[in-house]
């Protein structure tokens, strides 16, 4: 029925498009500073409020650049030029004469960013009511971030750990919650892995690196009722350049310590007066030694996206991210208390007297000399991933009012994992084993965009998704396979409203997500207990999302507030995982798993001063996992009375709290120097003892501490970034050790050459903890001092 209904609401909208369609709008920007002199080469940036349109340019001598064949629609307008604050404008468009609009550059003072990721449609940063962060391109090539986790760092409530040197595994904490509370999104559309237990993008995270990135924006806070599942603690949103306006482009490269190599090359533009705009870039990351010198990672990513304008209120647009990459794996530390290890450790660390306490049954206790081996070197253990994912979509816009978009995505993933008998840990196989995990998901929207008299904007569509992994195990021995298919309905509203004259901003938002499974098939045919108990669909998952922010002119006050339910949709790992081992089949998932709850909110407050050139954060936030799911082997499974025999495996149970500070201060005290500090404080529990025997979440610093400073000196910059984390307990080998956080310092220097009136080269160079401090994440060894030079061209 469902089907059905989707299927004529997407027929009627094709249908009456082209009866409503309008005449096209022209908009003229002039760019100006302070003093009115026209400010030429600035880059000017429009999009439609319902994000179906996205133009770029850049003003010519006199300061100002026309855009043609607009659809009749509010847009948002931003400005940015090297020296200035960037500046953002609203500004509704009709048909008839051209509309010009004048935006002022200031010398100095914290930029107004437009962003998307809080409510799904174009936003200035005075309008949004919820806690959002944007990291810029430009801000990413000035910290010479080639990994887009890394570049995260800078935004309040984030935690980043990656646990080695590049290439490998990366985990994302927002706001003390767990890896997969945080949904990956790219140009808006999800990006997460099937095959993965948990079904979010931490297994990918690591391979994400900056190619043609126009900027990061990232909500905190519960994002499920726009982004569906996994958007409990918040949602990242990756924005690829999106082309048009004249031909322009950047080569890059670079090399430095444990043998990296980076190049990269990204080239955009438009034709036909920008009917067709295209935006593309490569890049290709070597690391040939690593931490041990025995830990090389590559990465080849390459990003395109093409639109293409039938008239100026009918686009079609695609876009594709893919990434090829692989890393040679080290074993996970093992502790080693009281007793010299077997066989010897590569380096045994022995632990600080203020740090020698594990954590059992909660109560800390001593344990001596207590050592552990970092992560030992294992010369045969690989990780070879790719994954592709694109989205095609059709924006009709029918009048002034009223817009319908229809999208299909997909994203398919393929990890491969193999090992041999080499290496120091006592589990290591006696062979050579290989195991491939292949997943998929597809996506189909339909979403239409209304605006409902003066104040409302309206938002509502349908959301079908099909998703489906494969596994495979190989050694001498076995050859098994897994697959399992699953399907979801969704339909989604969201209402904004505006009132008294912009001030009031308020957003109330609804999901309903509907699930469908089909039987897994398992070979050889085990005797699979899924096979002889009827498999039926999990409860649906609601969702709800309210917001509202009042800003306070004459002050520069904003006040805002935002509270939310979140979910996260069951996997299919998690619904029917197993593994071969010892010759039988180990089943561990349960198809009757309910989907996991939370319900959080947030209250804060932003406050610009000194005409904009000082702008403070301070934000609350408590966050409840009501239900989660977790993997139990502590006594939590009956096999007596336990449909599928099992002895341990996947199960629902109460979650846990989290609840904390963020601050944040922005500052630009002169023309030549931008300053942006955050600290956040969390304290977050688990209802229930995890593997070591505690409540406390592990992995995670209660105190997060992050400067940047950013010096320009005529053609000189000069970057600094400093992050400090508290003590965090960690586990290893199931019990939980405390590890010193990191403090770093990176220090970043570069020359911009003129050459041409567009083309310049940018010599730089770059140290990653410049004092070299040795700390170590999760008992895995990070790299020292690490220092790399390169040139980019941009022409």
């Amino acid at each position: 029925m469902k089907r059905k209904i989707s299927t004529a609401f997407i027929i009627l909208l094709a249908c009456v498009g082209p009866a409503f369609s309008q005449a096209s709008a022209s908009l003229i920007v002039r760019v100006i500073d302070s003093r009115g002199s026209s400010v030429a080469g600035a880059t000017v940036k429009i999009q439609a409020r319902d994000t179906q349109t996205r133009k770029q340019a850049v003003t010519g001598s006199d300061g100002s650049h026309r855009f043609e064949r607009l659809a009749p629609s509010e847009y948002l307008v931003e400005v940015e030029s090297p020296g200035f604050a960037r500046a953002a404008q609203r500004i509704a468009l009709t048909g008839g004469p051209a509309a010009t609009l004048e935006v002022t550059l200031e010398p100095a003072g914290v930029s107004t960013d437009v962003v998307v990721i809080a409510s799904g449609t174009a936003q200035t940063a005075d309008e949004v009511s919820k806690a959002v962060s944007v990291i810029t391109a430009d801000e990413i090539e000035r910290r010479d971030e080639f990994s887009i986790p890394e570049a995260l760092r800078s935004a309040p409530g984030l935690q980043v750990q990656q646990l080695g040197g590049p290439g490998a595994f990366t985990a994302i904490k927002i706001r003390g919650l767990r890896n997969e509370d945080t949904a990956v999104l790219i140009d808006g559309f999800r990006f997460r892995d099937a095959a993965a237990p948990q079904g979010d993008a931490s297994g990918f995270l690591e391979d994400l690196i900056v190619v043609n990135t126009d900027r990061l924006e990232v909500l905190r806070g519960s994002g499920s009722s726009l982004y569906g599942t996994n958007a409990i603690g918040g949602v990242i949103n990756i924005v690829t350049g999106e082309g048009g306006g004249p031909r322009h482009g950047s080569l890059q490269l670079e090399g430095g310590s444990l043998g990296l190599f980076r190049g990269r090359a990204s080239f955009a533009g438009g034709a036909a007066a920008d009917r067709f705009s295209y935006s593309a870039g490569v890049a290709h990351l070597n690391v040939s030694r690593g931490v041990d010198r025995n830990d090389a990672a590559r990465t080849t990513s390459g990003q395109l996206r093409l639109q293409y304008s039938f008239t100026p209120s009918l686009s079609l647009a695609g876009r594709i991210f893919t990434a090829d990459s692989f890393v040679q794996l080290n074993d996970s530390p093992r502790a080693v208390p009281n007793q010299p290890p077997t066989p010897p450790p590569i380096r045994a660390i022995p632990l600080p007297l203020d740090q020698q306490r594990l954590y059992e049954a909660g109560q800390p206790f001593n344990v001596g000399n207590a050592t552990y081996i970092p992560a030992p070197d294992d010369p045969d253990s690989t990780r070879s991933g790719r994954f592709f994912a694109g989205a095609l979509t059709l924006a009709h816009r029918l009048n002034e009012r009223a817009a319908y978009r229809l999208s299909y995505s997909r994203v398919s993933t393929d990890r491969i994992f193999r090992d041999g008998p080499g290496g120091v840990d006592p589990f290591e196989p006696r062979a050579s084993t290989r195991t491939d995990l292949d997943g998929a998901t597809d996506t189909l929207q339909a979403r239409a965009d209304l605006r409902l008299g003066r104040f409302s904007f309206v938002t509502a569509g349908y959301e079908f998704e099909r998703e489906w992994f494969h596994s495979r195990s190989l050694d001498p021995q076995t050859d098994t396979t897994a697959r399992v298919t699953q399907r979801s309905h969704t339909l989604f509203a969201q209402d904004q409203l505006r009132l008294f004259d912009n001030r009031l901003q308020v957003s109330v938002a609804g999901r309903a997500q509907a699930f469908d499974l089909s039987q897994p098939t398992f070979t050889p045919a085990a005797s699979s207990p899924y096979a002889t108990v009827r498999v039926e669909a999990p409860p649906t998952a609601y969702t709800g999302d309210a917001s509202v922010a009042y800003f306070i002119n004459r002050w520069g006050t904003k006040l805002r507030g935002h509270a939310g339910s979140g979910y996260r949709a069951p996997t299919a790992y998690e619904r029917f995982g197993s593994s071969f081992f010892a010759g039988f089949f180990s089943f561990y998932g349960d198809p009757r798993l309910r989907p996991e709850r939370s319900i959080a909110f947030d209250a804060g407050v932003d406050q610009a001063l000194f005409s904009n050139r000082l702008r403070a954060s301070a934000t609350y936030f408590y966050t409840r996992l009501q239900e989660i799911i977790i993997f139990d082997f502590t006594g939590g499974i009956d096999p007596a009375v336990d449909p599928f025999g099992r002895f341990g495996g996947y199960r629902n149970t109460g979650g846990g709290l989290a609840r904390g500070l963020e601050v944040s201060l922005m500052a630009a005290p002169t023309r030549t120097l931008d300053l942006l500090a955050a600290y956040t404080y969390t304290n977050a529990d688990a209802r229930n003892p995890n593997e070591t025997g505690t409540t406390r979440l592990l992995g995670l610093s209660d105190h997060i501490f992050t400067l940047q400073a950013n010096q320009r000196i005529g053609r000189f910059d000069i970057t600094a970034d400093f992050i400090a984390y508290s003590q965090y307990a960690a586990p290893v080998s199931g019990r939980a050790y405390l590890f010193k956080g990191p403090a770093r310092l990176d220090l970043g220097a570069s020359y911009t050459l003129p050459v041409s009136d567009s083309t310049t080269i940018r010599f730089y160079g770059k140290a990653d903890n410049l004092l070299d401090r040795e700390y170590f994440e999760n008992g895995f060894r990070t790299p020292g001092r690490v220092c790399v030079a390169g040139a980019t061209l941009h022409f």
